[in-house]
């Protein structure tokens, strides 16, 4: 089931962002990572206008969350991933919208490849200023 995320499971979705960033980034250090997870839970999740979850069997495996058209985050718990709960939540974002655009490390060659898959194109690399990484802006619509 999707549905909106409350704020009681904040906690959970952040130990979700932290553990699927340090399994997707290894190009970041780790403790970039564990530094920026308090942030996730007081600043970027609580402000982003949408956080839909994703909840098997009642538990919640993953997250997208969304600020107008743009994904800020997508983020599937590691023991589950590479079962199609991604592209369900992007069913759902991309039902909501007629365009949405994202950012993605340009390293995170499996990321890139997976929104490649969904009809999304590279519009522009640039410089993340946090980790100095390269990242790809993506753009797509209906």
């Amino acid at each position: 089931m999707i549905r909106p995320a409350t704020a009681e499971e904040i906690p959970g979705l952040v130990d979700i962002w932290l553990r699927a960033s340090i399994r997707a980034h290894d190009f970041i250090p780790e403790a970039f990572w564990s530094s920026r997870a308090e942030a996730m839970a007081r600043e970027h999740l609580p402000r982003a206008e949408e956080v839909a979850v994703l909840e098997v069997e009642g538990r919640v495996i993953g997250f997208a969350a969304l600020n107008g058209d743009h994904l800020e985050a997508l983020f599937i718990d590691p023991e589950v991933q590479s079962y199609g709960h991604g592209s369900r939540l992007m069913a759902h974002a991309m039902a909501g919208h007629e365009r949405l655009t994202l950012c993605v490390y340009s390293r995170n060659v499996r990321a890139v490849s997976f929104y490649h898959r969904l009809g999304f194109r590279a519009v522009e690399e640039r410089v993340e200023p946090l980790t100095g990484e390269s990242e790809t802006l993506m753009v797509w619509e209906r």
